[in-house]
């Protein structure tokens, strides 16, 4: 297995850095089957060859990180799938795959395998304590602090113990209380954390957001409200730039943007060059809204085309950005692309202050 400590230095010469793709979608996409509340993470325990060869597509591909397939593998999103008993051993088939795929994949080059962790979880009826199932795009707000980070710190652990290389935090929405819960959970362990925000910008055409776009048109997943009023209060419209600084105190080792749209993402990606020092990943999505339906429609195309997506992603890296990759509907041909068309380094690498 890769050690980080070799991706560090390669962030610290300046050398850019290839992220892997959309790991639901891309599951969907091969025939494993989507859960409303848990969405690709049995896919581990149903289908772990599936899922290391999506992972063996993404080496190469050419991309230098492959996330575990862990995003929404915390318990109350596997308790409300049926899970609830196999927890230890869903997350542990997840970093399996990836370490697996690495030794199949048999390329002349390190990877290294990011332990996605998320707070994607589905709604606890205050009344019975059941878990509902899912929200659509469900928030850790639905969970009171305390239980949240009893979720987050089992996963972490799991996940350090079966062989991740660091951590990427990917939580969505303005909800960064359970970012940051997540982040020291990871932290707690003693290896590297990455933290990515979503991100879209107001109606005024000025401010970024912690949250998703209002073109967003997701639905309840199950029949599940998107918000109830036993939730942890949530600013929803917090500004981006005061979200990073808020986590910049956890002391993340890279910050970045994610599973938000092309252009908002560029606009995002001005905000935290601005108020962060160290490094950034870029990682958008297509802007699909079939995330959660059992199986792809095959039929529909993302409406950014590899080329477009590939251009974009060169200006992001003009502008600071260091480790690129994609996310949500973006499969292993934008990492093809990526990999041959951004340029190997920057001349001007970040740093944590």
């Amino acid at each position: 297995m890769a050690n980080y400590e070799g991706l560090k230095c390669r962030i610290d010469k300046g050398e850019v850095i290839i992220l892997d793709g959309a790991i639901g979608t891309e599951l969907q996409a091969m025939g494993v089957p989507m859960h409303p509340a848990s969405w690709c993470g049995p896919g581990s325990y149903t289908h772990p060859a599936t899922v290391r060869q999506m992972h063996e597509r993404y080496i190469k591909a050419g991309a230098d990180i492959i996330t575990t397939n862990t995003f929404n593998t915390l318990r109350p999103a596997l308790e409300a799938s049926g899970y609830s008993e196999l927890v230890r051993e869903v997350n542990v088939r997840a970093v399996d795959a990836a370490l697996e795929a690495i030794d199949r994949a048999a390329v002349n080059r390190p990877v290294y395998v990011a332990g996605s962790i998320s707070c994607r979880t589905p709604v606890r009826d205050h009344r019975t304590r059941t878990l509902l199932g899912g929200t659509g795009y469900g928030y850790g707000a639905s969970l009171s602090t305390a239980e949240l980070r009893t979720y987050a710190e089992e996963q972490a652990d799991i996940l350090a113990e079966s062989g991740v290389d660091f951590f990427l935090i990917e939580n969505l929405w303005a909800d960064n209380e359970s970012r940051a819960i997540a982040a020291e959970a990871a932290k707690a362990t003693g290896l590297p954390v990455w933290v990515a925000f979503t991100a879209s910008v107001a109606p005024d055409g000025q401010a970024v957001r912690m949250n998703f776009g209002d073109e967003r048109h997701y639905t309840g997943g199950l029949g599940m409200p998107m918000w109830t009023e036993t939730w942890r209060p949530v600013d929803d419209n917090k500004s981006l730039a005061e979200g990073i600084n808020e986590i910049a105190s956890v002391g993340p080792d890279v910050l970045g943007v994610f599973h938000s749209r092309i252009d908002a993402t560029t606009a995002a990606l001005q905000v935290m060059l601005d108020e962060w020092s160290g490094p950034v990943v870029v990682y958008p999505d297509a802007g699909r809204e079939d995330y959660l339906e059992t199986w792809q429609d095959s039929t529909v195309s993302n409406e950014e085309s590899v080329e477009e997506l590939t251009r974009e992603a060169a200006t992001w890296v003009d502008m600071g950005a260091q480790v690129i990759g994609t996310c949500c509907g973006f499969g292993h041909q934008y990492t093809k692309s990526l990999r041959g068309a951004l340029p190997t380094g920057t001349t001007s690498p970040r740093k944590v202050a």
